[in-house]
């Protein structure tokens, strides 16, 4: 390979790594990659020498800032779409970008494309400097972006974030029960993809001196999709991805030219024979790798050290209270005017027949459901998002256990610790390492430490998740609420599956939340485990509280052994 290849191919590798982070790290299936390497391209063309003359450095700059505010706008608009959805979205966008460039010859150059003036020249007339871009000084540029673009990789995959972005791309709702800003993580994702690909359009188009429709096409897009995707959720992954990718069009060259047919519609051809090998192998492939025991969930360091003492003052107890709740779907209503109050120092439960609402009740009092107002402490609280409620200390545990596979449960835990905090520009600090960074990871190790030892989960700390018994999966999702720090917890039938000795280790647990000022609620069929722990029962039927009061009370209401007529109604 010449020069001119060897620098064409990293700047290839740079707009790979920029996928990267939106497909294998966030889990959102970005097709527009190459509309962001056009925006680059053809933006350093138009406003640098040769164009409208603005200095080669500051047209490069605002090139990558174009696409870095297209791709968080992309965001904003696309990425609450289901996946498939916002794969057809962004696709879209890559022939909006060919389309657009062919529609306006007049400005960018037809299908012939835009020249520029070749060796390009960096100036600064200030510093009294002059380089001269030639293809190795532009081979030298692209090696280290490349290399600073992969140890970011490994810096974000190795710590803090890197949970966050594994969390979000197993499992976005539990992610967002936990804390882990969703929306703005996808944004930025995305805005550094497109940061990256317009980088990579800048440096080829610096380096051939001309950028045309044939070098951001669709197609483009799909392999740079395909070449991530290969090299999965690793820093290693682009590197693999890219290299394939590049082996791509001599193979082409060679199969076109055996069936004289275009060498063109071969690569086409073969980009969807590894799309859809890869969509159909990975999962198998991975499995077996498993079962091999060749790779294991990530052992990042597991978060262990000083345990955190969680204690609040009697005067510090929270209290959460919502009023005249009314919920319904399509003519069906799932709550009808209900008022619930949940007091610090307390373990509240909430039991009813299937299809009662109480699903519903926890949605609505953790900020799934809307804007729907509630209380805390005296003062009304609306959220516009679950983790705008977290924030206020309320947290929900989900109905169906979610387990988070490529992370230890120590890691899993810590992505709670992390969650319930403010910390802002937390992948910068990272980047950086601050010392408010180092401050932040040592708070996290010191809560899942007493997380863990709290529910008892420290002997599987650092085990492969698959290998977790039902039980220590659904104390492992207390652990997970616990460490977020709430002062509100809403757990959703946690008990289900447990053995009596887990049942009583979580009973405790319980019980000792309500002991440090915690308001506890939880949905629960046993009605002996709600005997055993709760202070304060609330029976909802078809939508409506019928009955509230302490255990033996509420199990002598004839309403509610009429509800329960033929089931097990001791309480006690």
């Amino acid at each position: 390979m010449s020069a001119v290849d060897v620098a064409q191919a990293l700047w290839l590798l740079l707009a790979a790594l920029g996928l990267s982070v939106s497909v294998s790290y966030t889990g959102l299936p970005v097709l527009g990659q190459s509309a962001y390497i056009a925006v680059g391209g053809y933006s350093v063309g138009l406003l640098g020498p040769g164009g409208m003359g603005l200095p080669l450095g500051i047209a490069a700059a605002a090139a990558v800032l174009m696409a870095a505010v297209l791709g968080y706008v992309t965001a904003l608009s696309f990425s609450r779409l289901d996946d498939s959805y916002l794969a057809l979205a962004t696709w879209a966008l890559a022939w909006l970008a060919e389309g657009v460039v062919l529609a306006y010859p007049a400005v960018f150059g037809g299908p012939e494309g835009l020249t520029r003036p070749v060796p390009a020249r960096l100036v600064s007339h200030t510093l009294g400097v002059e380089i001269v871009l030639t293809t190795n000084v532009n081979l030298v540029i692209a090696a280290l972006l490349c290399i600073l673009g992969l140890a970011a990789l490994v810096r974000i995959d190795k710590g803090a974030v890197g949970l966050d972005l594994t969390a979000l791309r197993e499992s976005a709702p539990l992610a967002a029960s936990l804390g882990v800003p969703v929306e703005a993580r996808r944004r930025t994702a995305l805005a550094v993809t497109a940061a990256l690909g317009a980088a990579s359009g800048v440096g080829s188009t610096v380096l051939l001196g001309v950028i045309s429709p044939s070098d951001i096409s669709p197609l483009l897009s799909l392999q740079l999709f395909v070449a991530v995707l290969i090299g999965g959720a690793r820093w290693w992954g682009p590197v693999l991805g890219a290299t394939i990718l590049l082996a791509l069009p001599p193979v082409a060259d060679e199969l076109a030219s055996a069936a004289d047919v275009s060498p063109e519609h071969v690569r086409g051809l073969l980009t969807a024979a590894l799309l859809i090998g890869v969509l159909l192998l990975r999962g198998p492939v991975r499995r077996l790798i498993r079962s091999l025991r060749l790779i294991a969930p990530s052992r990042r360091r597991p978060y262990l050290g000083i345990a955190e003492e969680r204690s609040r003052p009697a005067h510090e107890r929270v209290e959460l209270s919502a009023a005249d709740l009314s919920v319904s779907y399509s003519g069906v209503q799932a709550l009808d005017d209900v008022t619930i109050v949940l007091r610090g120092g307390e373990v509240h439960a909430l039991v009813g027949p299937n299809g009662s609402g109480k699903s519903t009740l926890l949605g609505v009092l953790a900020g799934d459901l809307g804007r729907t107002e509630i209380h805390i402490n005296g003062t009304p609280h609306r959220a516009r998002r679950v983790r705008d409620r977290l924030l206020a200390g309320v947290v929900r545990t989900p109905q169906r256990t979610v387990i988070l596979s490529s992370l230890t449960p120590a890691m899993q835990v810590a992505v709670g610790a992390r969650g319930g905090s403010r910390l802002r520009l937390a992948a910068l600090r990272q980047l950086l390492a601050t010392p408010r960074s180092a401050i932040e990871a040592q708070r996290v190790r010191a809560v899942v430490a007493a997380a863990l030892r709290d529910t008892g989960l420290e002997r599987v700390a650092t085990t492969d998740p698959a290998r977790l018994t039902v039980g220590e999966r659904q104390m492992l999702q207390v652990a997970r609420a616990i460490a977020t720090g709430a002062s509100v917890f809403l757990f959703d039938e946690t008990a289900a599956g447990m053995t009596g000795a887990e049942r009583e280790r979580l009973r405790e647990v319980l019980r000792r939340l309500a002991a440090s000022g915690a308001a506890v609620l939880i949905v629960e069929h046993d009605m002996r485990f709600v005997g055993a722990v709760a202070n304060h029962v609330y029976v909802l039927d078809a939508g409506r509280i019928i009955a509230t009061g302490p255990p033996e009370r509420v199990r002598t209401e004839p309403l509610v052994r009429e509800v329960y007529l033929g089931l097990d109604t001791d309480l006690n």
